[in-house]
């Protein structure tokens, strides 16, 4: 090692210059490609992580986009379920329905002469709730009636229809007679057992 740093001395002092530049440059090229090395590893692990996240992200999004569809479509079952627990409710909701039937009776401007209620009538799935209706008014009348009652939300069929004419009286319009079973349903559970109404 001396006889190195000897043999340097004696030099001539472009060459110690040009000798202690290359050893600079040596320095910083070895530091260099040291700290170069390591930022390209952490250049790499950055992008390793960004390849990482983003198939987290679209993981993600995927699972958001399922996840509201799911909601939109849970949402419209259950908007389903409740319009059709209005045209078939799981009660008899008899005092409702024969609340209906007079309101819609007096928006046609009928007078009802007689109304019952029959013995439900049990199926597979639902039960069958007949109403013996017999009301007066004029044809008209009678016609905006049965048109009201296919437009509540709840099922009804009108069954057993029997139209007679009254006897006219002078200067009187003509009014009718209209007898006919109104038949409502409810939802049957299933293994629920079936009560029986009593007619009124």
């Amino acid at each position: 090692m001396n006889n190195l740093l000897q043999k340097l001395l004696r030099l001539k002092t472009p060459v110690k210059i040009a000798a202690t530049l290359g050893v600079i440059v040596i320095i910083i090229g070895a530091y260099g490609g040291l700290f170069y090395l390591d930022i390209e590893d952490q250049i790499k692990g950055a992008r390793a992580r960004n390849g990482q996240l983003q198939t987290e992200k679209n993981n993600y999004e995927t699972r958001k986009r399922e996840y509201q569809a799911y909601r939109t479509e849970l949402t419209q079952l259950q908007q389903e379920q409740r319009d059709l627990l209005k045209a078939l409710p799981r009660k008899a909701e008899i005092p409702t329905f024969l609340s209906n039937l007079q309101e819609q009776a007096e928006l046609a401007g009928l007078e009802i002469v007689s109304l019952s209620i029959d013995a439900e009538n049990p199926m597979e799935l639902y039960i069958r709730i007949p109403v013996r209706i017999e009301v007066r008014g004029t044809y008209h009348s009678i016609t905006k009636f049965f048109k009201n009652l296919s437009e509540l939300p709840r099922i009804v069929n009108v069954e057993k229809l029997g139209l007679s004419i009254e006897k006219i009286e002078m200067g009187s319009s003509p009014r009718m007679r209209a007898r006919f079973v109104a038949v409502t349903f409810r939802y049957r559970d299933s293994g629920a057992s079936v009560p029986v109404e009593e007619g009124t």
